[in-house]
Parts: C-alpha cells; sequence; structure tokens
C-alpha cells in the first residue's frame, strides 16, 4: 500500500510504488480505518494554548460517521449540502460525512460576498450548508430561509446525537449507498478567464486521482503535510485526500501570518503549495541574506558548497546530497521546520529560478499540471523524475496529446482518463465545447519535450495574434518579467485600436526593492515619493522592460508600461485573472 514501506519497483524508468483500491470516499474511509487506526490523521493550534490538539484516524472515522447519521436524521440524505470556511479539522470531517454517507458535497469559497453564496446555494439546490464562524456574519446577510444553516460551531452536538441515533439502532450511515460514478462533488471553478462554472466531479475520478499519484510520489505514514490553501479549491482537497490514503498526518494552518510560527510548531515533511506562496518565501529568504551583514558573500560561499555536494554525492545518492544541502542551508532548514523533505507546486506556472532556489536548499521540488475539471492533477513529476523546464509525465491511467500542433509542435493540451468530470452542471453547452470523443480540450497550451514530458506554454484564450498571424505567449513574457526582483506581480496583454495591437504590460512592483534601489528610508511608501524619486522609480521599470524586450524578436516587444498601485484581482490559488478590467491598470501609462 502508498504508505508502506515496500520495496520501490522500477517499469519504463519511472519509480512506481505499491497502492490499494478504492473507488469511492467510504472505500476510503472503511480503508484507513483499519489501516492506519492509531496513526495521527490531523492536528491543529490548541486554541485554548500553546500547543496542538490532534485526531487519530480512529476518531475520524467516528465523527465521521456520528455526523452523517445526523445528517441524514435531519432529512438530508440524497441531497446537495454546502461546505465553507476557513481550512479546520470540522470542515475536513464534514466533506468526508456528506460524501461518506449523505449526498452530494458543493464545497464554496469563504471569501465569497453574501449575494455570491446566495446565488451558488441556489444554482447549485442545496438544501443545507455546514459553515465556519469566520463566515457567519456573511450567512446572515444570504436570504435563503429554504436553506438549513448548519454552524460548525455546533460540531460536538450533532456528534453526540448522531452517536446516539447510531447506538439507538440507526443504521442511516451503514445501508447509505455510495455510487461512485455518480456526481459526488460539485466544484465552482475560480477561472482565470471568465464567469465561474459549475464542474461536476464523480468520487471515482477523484479516488482515481489520488491513487495514480500514489504510485509515483511516495508519501510515508511518518509524513506530515501543512494545509495552507483553502479546501474549497481541488487541488488541496485531493492531495490532502491522498496523505490521508497513506496514513499520514495533516496540520492545519489558519493564517498567511501564521506560517512561520505552524511550519516551527508542526515541523511538515512536504509542503503542498502555490507558486505565489513559493515565491513569497524566496523573496523573503533572499531579503533575509540581503539584509544581513556578510549575507551576499556567505549566500555565495553555501552556493559554491552546494555545488561540490551535487558533483560528489549526487553521483551515489540524490537523497544524500539532498540531506548535506539542508545541512548547509540549516538557517533556511530551520525557518522551514527543520524537517521538510518534499515540496510539491501547482495551480499556476512556477518559475525556473524558485524552482532550482528551493532544490539549492536541499529540497525535491515537484511540480504537476491539472485543472478542476480533471480532479485535479493530471501530469506531474514524480520519483524519478524532476526537471524545472516541464510539468512532468501524464500519471497512470491518464492519456495526453497535442492537438492541432503548430511548426513548433506547441497545441492544445488534451487529457482523456477516470479523473475527467462528468460535465458542467446544468450547462450542456459549455460541457459539449470541452468534452469531445471522450477528451477534456483543456484551453492550455503545451508542447511535449524530448525526454517525453510535457511543458505548459500558455492559455489558449490569453495567446496573442499579431496583424502578421505570429503568435505571442503572454505567459512566457511574464516569466522574464518576474525575474527581476523589482516586480511583485505583472500581466501582459494587447490593447488593440484602430486594427493595431500594441503589447502592453501592467507592472505591480515590490516597494521594498523599490525602496532599496533608490537608497531610501525603510519606511518609504511609492504615494509618498518626490517626483524626482517618482521619476528614477519608473526608469527602473522602463528599463526592465528594455532588457525583457532585448530578449526577444522585435514583434514580441513590450511597446507599453502600466505602472499598478494595487496588487491584481486574483483567484483563490493566487493566479491572476485575466478577464477582470481592472487589472489592466490602474495608474499612469508609461510609453515606451
Amino acid at each position: 500500500m502508498c504508505g508502506s514501506a515496500e520495496i520501490m519497483k522500477k517499469k519504463n524508468t519511472i519509480l512506481t510504488y505499491p497502492t490499494w483500491e478504492m473507488n469511492s470516499f467510504r472505500d476510503l474511509l472503511d480503508g484507513i480505518a483499519a489501516r492506519y487506526p492509531e496513526n495521527i490523521a490531523y492536528t491543529w493550534r490548541d486554541p485554548a494554548g500553546d500547543g496542538a490538539v490532534c485526531r487519530t484516524y480512529a476518531e475520524v472515522a467516528r465523527d465521521v460517521r456520528n455526523l452523517a447519521a445526523y445528517l441524514c436524521a435531519m432529512g438530508l440524505e440524497g441531497q446537495k449540502i454546502a461546505v465553507s470556511g476557513k481550512n479546520s479539522y470540522l470542515w475536513a470531517i464534514s466533506y468526508l460525512a456528506i460524501g461518506c454517507g449523505c449526498g452530494v458535497i458543493v464545497p464554496l469559497d469563504k471569501d465569497l460576498r453574501p449575494d455570491e453564496f446566495s446565488d451558488l446555494l441556489s444554482d447549485a439546490g442545496c438544501t443545507a450548508i455546514l459553515y465556519g464562524e469566520d463566515i457567519r456574519e456573511k450567512l446572515d446577510a444570504v436570504d435563503c430561509p429554504s436553506i438549513l444553516k448548519l454552524p460548525l460551531s455546533m460540531a460536538d452536538t450533532y456528534f453526540a446525537q448522531g452517536d446516539a441515533l447510531r447506538r439507538a439502532g440507526s443504521r442511516s450511515y451503514e445501508n447509505h449507498t455510495v455510487d461512485p460514478d455518480a456526481p459526488g462533488v460539485l466544484l465552482y471553478t475560480s477561472g482565470t478567464m471568465g464567469a465561474a462554472k459549475g464542474v461536476v466531479l464523480s468520487q471515482r475520478s477523484i479516488c482515481s486521482d489520488i491513487v495514480s499519484v500514489c504510485t509515483q510520489f511516495k508519501v510515508h505514514e511518518s509524513d506530515r503535510v501543512l494545509s495552507h490553501m483553502p479546501l474549497h479549491h481541488t487541488y488541496e482537497c485531493t492531495t490532502a485526500l491522498a496523505v490521508l490514503y497513506s496514513g499520514a498526518s495533516i496540520a492545519f494552518n489558519d493564517s498567511m501570518r501564521r506560517m512561520p510560527s505552524d511550519l516551527t510548531l508542526f515541523r511538515p515533511t512536504v509542503l503542498v503549495t502555490v507558486p505565489a506562496v513559493l515565491e513569497f518565501m524566496a523573496r523573503f529568504v533572499r531579503k533575509g541574506y540581503t539584509e544581513a551583514r556578510g549575507g551576499k558573500l556567505l549566500l555565495g560561499v553555501q552556493r559554491a558548497a552546494t555545488g561540490v555536494v551535487s558533483g560528489t554525492l549526487g553521483m551515489v545518492s540524490k537523497t544524500g546530497a539532498e540531506k548535506s544541502r539542508r545541512s548547509i542551508f540549516s538557517t533556511v532548514h530551520q525557518f522551514m521546520g527543520g524537517r521538510l523533505r518534499a515540496i510539491l507546486v501547482g495551480a499556476a506556472p512556477l518559475s525556473k529560478d524558485v524552482f532550482r532556489q528551493f532544490e539549492q536548499f536541499g529540497y525535491a521540488v515537484y511540480v504537476g499540471y491539472g485543472l478542476t475539471e480533471t480532479a485535479p492533477i493530471s501530469l506531474m513529476h514524480n520519483d524519478s523524475y524532476r526537471n524545472p523546464d516541464d510539468v512532468g509525465f501524464p500519471i497512470p491511467g491518464v492519456q495526453v496529446r497535442i492537438d492541432a500542433p503548430d511548426e513548433n509542435g506547441i497545441g492544445e493540451l488534451c487529457i482523456r482518463g477516470d479523473n475527467v468530470m462528468l460535465g458542467y452542471y446544468k450547462n450542456d453547452t459549455a460541457t459539449a465545447e470541452v468534452l469531445r470523443d471522450g477528451w477534456l480540450y483543456t484551453g492550455d497550451l503545451a508542447v511535449q519535450t524530448e525526454s517525453g514530458a510535457y511543458r505548459i506554454t500558455g492559455r489558449k484564450k490569453s495567446m496573442i495574434v499579431t496583424q502578421t498571424g505570429k503568435k505571442i505567449y503572454p505567459e512566457e513574457l511574464e516569466a522574464y518579467f518576474m525575474k527581476n526582483p523589482l516586480v511583485s506581480e505583472c500581466m501582459v496583454y494587447a490593447e488593440e485600436q484602430d486594427g493595431i495591437q500594441t503589447l502592453c504590460v501592467a507592472v505591480y512592483p515590490d516597494i521594498t526593492e523599490i525602496v532599496r534601489s533608490l537608497d531610501l528610508p525603510d519606511e518609504t511608501d511609492l504615494s509618498t515619493l518626490s517626483e524626482e524619486n517618482t521619476a528614477k522609480a519608473k526608469m527602473l521599470l522602463l528599463d526592465i522592460v528594455r532588457t525583457v524586450n532585448a530578449a526577444f524578436p522585435p514583434y514580441k516587444h513590450v511597446k507599453k508600461l502600466i505602472v499598478r498601485k494595487t496588487e491584481f484581482l486574483k483567484t483563490t490559488t493566487r493566479k491572476i485573472r485575466r478577464g477582470e478590467p481592472e487589472n489592466a491598470g490602474d495608474s499612469a501609462d508609461l510609453n515606451m
């Protein structure tokens, strides 16, 4: 099984691990309760002290069954039930209870506005919502009198009543039938290119994804993963279920502000995250070296030392080389909790520089690719292959092809497998547009590399075609802009007037780096810059545009720079929403 210490098998140069079969969340719960009853499944910060609270797999199974019995007693069997609120043990138990013994799960983003909650609850046809205390005020403002509101602050009461029902002979949980191929989860996307759509996934699609991932990435029973991305997002939720499948433990981080202290408290061995968070950590580390006396020299010495380690130990043992690099960068390692060994990154492209930086620190960095529509992981690095230039190979059971490749081999990525969605909820037209002959047309552009792995080049909808037919992929240019520490966020797009296209870049600068480059006091804010220093700051950014332009042919040159005063609007996984008008710019244009 995935969590055991069995010997790895080598097949077609890819290491694979034994797994156990499951097709539904009921299979998952029964399997983990039998295999790992005394293992810690979840842990979180004790609100009453400085320590942590833990729950074993046996306790998880008990709470899930009791909550499911309570929900069925409330007349909710077979219904759509929403779950929303910050990441917590009770959120996770609610998800499993609905899926294992009640109905269809509808995870909702806790950051929705009251009117958005109302719209989605109505659209989904939910009859109840389990919610955290953090969104109570929002739900109080939601005008849905027919929806049963169940605050998670009352969870102990639900557990107790469910337990009493089962002791009295209720077998609603045991008698509930889970159809792994029926709609199991209804997820509303927070896409970068337009309005959200309801993605319908079966439990089999999610379970097949979990098993396939665990065949190629080893999760040990001793592993601990820090959960910090929103659980309503399928990337965080599916990887969390994979952790449970393996008998490992999940620690909940309740805010980015507490991330450093939670790394110290929970000491994770695996971090599942998105590029924006990893890039923030990279900037934090770089800032530490820059501000420390002799920091730049120390960084150079450490990098040289890791080069020696990679050239000697790396030839004998990758694991040994990684441990040595973590020892060399001991300060960084302690900041990450002291036990971290691997970082899994998905949901958006990761820059090569950040990938290499964390590999240099001694961590194995795995990049994957997927969509909500594919439950979500479809391609990923594995325990025998990692490369900053691509997103790896299809996971077992998933087929991939490139549709209509151009002269460079770039075309739309298409995916087929058990992990693919059933369709878009109440939207046959949108479903027919992307599901054709069993293939999901992802809307992402990709190319297959010489190694056989795949590289994502951009979004089909964001691709810019010039008047002469040349194709420009904004993501390619954005990656170059993001290499500069003065750039915190950016978006490349085209403006068209009278048939003439102008390539633009909107930049949200890194205030700290701008101030440091101008040798100004740390507390200086861009809004308080003098006219002279504002002009200097603009020149710094214009120089970046010129540097990027020099790396590309003329038809890819940016002609217009927009300096933003605020961050871009983003999805819950920190991807910039390209379809939002406000993201085009909110400051004066700087024409090149």
